[in-house]
């Protein structure tokens, strides 16, 4: 078996493709979960890291969130019967929350380093 000069240069671009995307991959530093409000008026960002208190002016009156401790939950809401409230904290990628009535949306996206479950 002969080794050509393209041979050579194939598999020189494959191994640093190859090192470069494991370089990429390890690199890559996770920004944290980002809370997500979407609202009448808009699409809102925060980041879970930072403590702090939002107003949010929705279809029929004001809703309240708050960040703490890497969790945000609705503190209050003009909403009739306060489902939202009952929620609970969200702090992981996919946890939600909703205020129907109120037109808002709380979502937590972002990357998680935990797993709920390994299927072997």
């Amino acid at each position: 078996m002969r080794i050509r000069f393209f041979d050579v240069i194939f598999l020189l671009v494959f191994s640093a493709v190859v090192a470069g995307s494991f370089f990429l991959a390890g690199s890559k530093k996770s920004s944290g979960a980002e809370l997500v409000v979407k609202t009448p008026k808009g699409r809102f960002i925060y980041p879970l890291n930072k403590n702090a208190e939002l107003d949010f002016e929705g279809g029929i009156g004001h809703t309240k969130v708050t960040i703490q401790d890497g969790q945000a939950w609705v503190t209050e809401s003009a909403c009739e019967n306060k489902n939202c409230i009952f929620m609970g904290k969200l702090s992981r990628s996919g946890d939600f929350a909703a205020c129907l009535p109120n037109a808002v949306i709380l979502t937590v996206e972002g990357q998680d380093e935990e797993f709920d479950a390994i299927v072997e």
